[in-house]
């Protein structure tokens, strides 16, 4: 099963993540990407939202979602008695696809609960040969088969 550390308290779950994923041996694929992309490979260790060990990337290590989750005491967003906010409406409508999901996967932590949820995530982000495979990877790294991500990242050329 998943580590809570993979709960991100905006509804993401961290271990579909390219910057988590690219921190363990099976992810090198990533860090070639993130290099033939121009982009240093330091901060590229990450052990999930709730970790001690987050990303260098700014929207990740000084995210105000994590922030204020923390401030309240609660474990995601879903739980928040000010749900949905303002900045979790603007965060699932940034563009970014993997986030356009995350009021609806808050919506399921609260009904089905962490546990559940993870399990359920941890799944889903598999391909049928059991590899992990991260949002926006068209094709098992193991097996070569097409699996069910967002496909392709818009933000690469």
């Amino acid at each position: 099963m998943a580590s809570r550390s993979l709960l991100g308290a905006c509804g993401l779950y961290c271990g579909a993540c390219y910057h988590y994923r690219a921190s363990f041996p099976e992810g090198k694929h990533l860090l070639e990407e993130a290099l033939r992309r121009g982009r240093g490979l330091e901060g590229y260790t990450c052990r999930g939202c709730r970790s001690d060990t987050l990303y260098a990337h700014p929207g990740c290590s000084g995210c105000g979602i994590r922030e204020c989750a923390e401030s309240k005491g609660i474990i995601h967003c879903g739980t928040c008695p000010e749900f949905p906010c303002d900045r979790l409406e603007a965060f699932q409508g940034d563009g970014r696809i993997h986030h356009r999901d995350v009021l609806g996967n808050l919506k399921d932590l609260k009904t089905c609960g962490a546990a559940r949820w993870l399990a359920a995530q941890h799944a889903r982000w598999r391909c049928a040969c059991g590899a992990q495979f991260g949002w926006y990877e068209e094709s098992c790294r193991r097996c070569g088969a097409p699996v069910a991500s967002y496909g392709r990242d818009p933000t690469v050329e």
